[in-house]
């Protein structure tokens, strides 16, 4: 037996462990009714479910007790603090795992850790249990600081997790050093662990040229320096299934002479935004690397935008009817343009029914479409699967207040609506049959609901979104919109719905930049953003004016095409004059949430001004830029986590560990970060897809990029440096330290005549910052810009005032040369 041995310095982790597979068993609970608020704001809530009470009353932890199995595979950590298996599983479960490792020290004593887990954790030191910490606090970190008695030499370190999964779950364990004295990890392989960390390194510096490939062939880059003997390389998603377009597992070879494996053509490879495994063997152990990369093949889409509506909404059906998610919505695009019954609609039909028969969370994603299936396409189905239907209606549970052991979230904008909608719909259909769960008549049914959907929609139209601008949860509103734009048997509520759908697209279309919605955002994730293409915004966008991106992001834009909904004409609004700018700024939310952006021909930035500054942060996404014909994407946050593509939220590239303090006025931003030293990220960083840009320029501390005849500088207070090596290679710049000053100023060959002499200008810009709240720009468009306090700004001394914006105001100008 070997050992790979590693040193554990203060404030690191013990990361190297032997673990089981996360296993996993269904979790029943009594059905019970509770009581919750739905939440009107942005971020996280936490509501404690019947379900979760009964797993803290069972304690399946408390009778654990030492494991002396065996163990399924090495955890390699990478950049991850973690043991982790965060996951989502739509039902609860509980779920579990054993790990087990070693420390090595030089002298018996005490020794500090800090223990981190949302679930709970059993400690063993040499099979003697030691400790049990217990939060349950599903999905926020407990801490609990512990002493652990160590012998001199080797000491087996044991941990039992578990934790019930509700929806999305963040499941891992960590122990943290908190000493002064060196210990070391260790732990005992088969293989030499030289070949188990020369293959670890190895991974770690492998990279994929670009995050999105339209064209061209699938480049793997790695550091051959690295290698002693060429390596095969694995490639699946994170499902196991290969990436190929058949699900085909792609392989390659890293030669020692070489850098890259050519995996070839993206034509070749399945169409999405995904994760990626590179894997690698060091003898008998796998080893995996998470990378992330979307496809959209250019020749994928075989067709150009039709003249009109109509003629675009036919082309999207034929689209989605052939490649769209296996869901009912795309049955009913097969129903709409082959007029029968195929296996595949049968396939996404069933898909949805199984779903919404076992209560999975986002079941009320497909119930509402489910009802407009079985109204609309009657001639389809037979009277069996009719009933089948009818009796998945009556037997759902709609809100809270109806006995149930299940964990649907009920309590966001989104979830919310589409609850009270499909109990308006459902009793409507059915008025005169028993709702099995609640007792109700299907009248009773339909008199809540639709009582329910008038408070939404009343406190809907009075602050608009909670979540602006989300271009992931936008379209899941518009499933409720639209569903009941074709089916209300009230004509007040018909209405109601064509006033919220004018009111969401005309959000979507002044958010669009050369057909990206590039936007803030309420709430994101890692692929909405670096993926932009490929989200249903830009589909929905495409049907409408022509312009924008066809996606597989297909469920509101296929009940946009199954309607004869036709949104008002904003053309007028937001399409930019030569030589012109366009501003617009608009409150939404409970909370206010002030959103700008400010447009020209050539770039857009976006931003939250004065959103909750120095708090932890959740999914929001707070600043965007996207410049140049090809949208480049380019923004600025502070990591959530460690991992790259982790799970966590806030993450890497999603959300911010600590808000950063935004003002911008027109083309000129100020980001000011004040991290909390309790984070795990202590340094912010720049999303830079460098194969996006034209060109870009290193001048002390500003970064300039060039997009065509768009131009972006950014100075950061603290210095940066372009990430060159690893997984970010060439998309990703790291500014290091706790408080940061950020200055983003926006230009084009209108205003500045050459990239040359935008460089040349900004970098003589004269910026002073007082380390806390105090920042002064002397601009040279607009003179002196100065943040004197949180939400004071001045420009050239006049204050810019914080006034409520609770309809959008649009503004209009000239561009001013520099």
């Amino acid at each position: 037996m070997n050992q790979l041995k590693y040193a554990i310095g203060y404030d690191e982790s013990i990361s190297r462990w032997w673990i089981t597979d996360m296993k996993r068993e269904p979790f029943a609970s009594p059905y019970k009714t509770f009581e919750a608020d739905v939440n009107l704001e942005e971020g996280y809530v936490q509501i404690v479910y019947p379900v979760r009470e009964e797993f803290l009353k069972v304690n399946k932890i408390e009778n654990v007790s030492y494991y002396n199995g065996s163990y399924d595979r090495v955890f390699f950590p990478f950049e991850n603090n973690r043991i982790d298996f965060t996951t989502f599983i739509h039902t609860p479960h509980y779920i579990w795992t054993n790990a087990k490792t070693h420390i090595f020290v030089e002298k018996a004593g005490k020794y500090p850790f800090e223990l981190y887990t949302c679930g709970g954790m059993k400690i063993w030191v040499n099979q003697k249990e030691v400790e049990c910490f217990t939060p349950y606090t599903r999905n926020i970190p407990g801490k609990k600081t512990i002493e652990l008695a160590l012998k001199q030499g080797l000491n087996e370190i044991a941990v039992y997790a578990d934790e019930l999964a509700e929806r999305d779950v963040f499941f891992y364990f960590e122990m943290r050093y908190k000493g002064g004295t060196p210990i070391f990890g260790v732990i005992e392989l088969e293989e030499r662990a030289e070949l188990v960390l020369q293959t670890e390194r190895f991974l770690k510096s492998c990279y994929f040229e670009k995050d999105g490939y339209r064209e061209g062939n699938l480049i793997l880059q790695y550091d051959k320096s690295l290698l002693k003997n060429e390596v095969t390389l694995y490639l699946t998603d994170d499902k196991g299934k290969g990436i190929g377009k058949h699900n085909d597992v792609l392989t390659g070879t890293a030669y020692t002479d070489k850098s890259e494996i050519d995996f070839g053509p993206v034509t070749g490879l399945k169409v999405g935004a995904y994760k990626v495994l590179v894997k690698a063997m060091a003898g008998r152990y796998p080893i995996a690397r998470d990378l992330r990369i979307s496809v959209m093949p250019k020749d994928f889409i075989p067709f150009h935008p039709g003249k009109t509506v109509e003629e675009r909404k036919q082309q999207a059906l034929s689209f989605i009817s052939d490649y769209g998610a296996d869901v009912i919505i795309t049955t009913m695009a097969i129903l709409e343009t082959k007029k029968k019954w195929t296996k595949e609609a049968d396939i996404y039909f069933r898909n949805s029914f199984m779903k919404i028969s076992k209560k999975e969370d986002c079941s009320d994603f497909y119930l509402a479409a489910m009802m407009m299936l079985a109204k609309r396409y009657r001639e389809y189905i037979s009277d069996e699967l009719y009933e089948e239907i009818h009796q998945l209606v009556l037997g759902f549970r709609y809100w809270i207040d109806e006995p149930g052991n299940d964990v649907m979230w009920y309590f966001s904008e989104n979830h919310a609506m589409l609850f009270h909608l499909a109990q308006y719909l459902g009793g409507g259909l059915y008025p005169d049959d028993t709702f099995t769960v609640s007792g109700r008549k299907g009248k009773e049914q339909y008199a809540i609901g639709k009582k329910r959907l008038m408070d939404w929609f009343h406190t809907f139209f009075q602050y608009g979104y909670a979540e602006w601008n989300s271009a992931t949860y936008i379209p899941v509103d518009l499933i409720g919109f639209f569903v009941l734009y074709e089916m209300a048997p009230d004509k007040d509520m018909k209405d109601i719905a064509k006033k919220a759908l004018d009111y969401t697209f005309r959000i979507i279309s002044y958010n669009m930049f050369e057909g990206v919605m590039s936007s803030s955002y309420g709430r994101a994730y890692e692929e909405t953003l670096k993926a932009r293409e490929q989200i249903e915004p830009n589909f929905l966008e495409w049907v409408t004016t022509g312009v924008g991106h066809l996606t597989l992001n297909s469920r509101a834009v296929t009940l946009y095409c199954l309607s004869d909904y036709l949104p008002p004409n904003f053309s007028e609004d937001t399409k930019v004059q030569p030589r012109g700018w366009i501003s617009a700024e608009l409150d939404q939310g409970i909370n206010r949430v002030k959103t700008y952006y400010y447009k020209t021909s050539q770039y857009f930035m976006a931003s939250v001004k004065g959103y909750k500054a120095f708090e932890h942060g959740h999914q929001q996404h707070l600043m965007n830029i996207a410049f140049g014909k090809n949208s480049a994407q380019f923004f600025i946050n502070h990591p959530g986590e460690r991992p790259y593509s982790g799970g966590n939220r806030p993450a890497y590239w999603s959300g911010n560990g600590t808000n950063p303090y935004i003002e911008q006025y027109k083309n000129l931003m100020i980001l000011l970060f004040h991290i909390d030293e309790n984070e795990l990220v202590h340094y912010i960083h720049g999303y830079t897809p460098m194969y996006d840009y034209e060109a870009f320029k290193i001048e002390g501390s500003w970064l300039f990029l060039r997009n065509g005849d768009a131009y972006m500088g950014t100075y950061f207070n603290n210095g940066y440096q372009l990430v060159t090596e690893g997984a970010n290679t060439g998309k990703e710049v790291i500014s290091l330290g706790l408080n940061h000053c950020v200055i983003i100023k926006g230009g084009s060959r209108e205003e500045f005549i050459s990239f040359e002499n935008f460089c040349e200008t900004l970098k003589h810009t004269n910026i002073s910052y007082d380390g806390n709240l105090s920042v002064t720009v002397n601009d040279i468009q607009y003179g002196e810009v100065k943040v004197k306090a949180l939400r004071e700004l001045y420009v050239e001394n006049e204050r810019i005032e914080y006034c409520h914006k609770p309809e959008i105001e649009i503004k209009k100008g000239i561009l001013s040369h520099a």
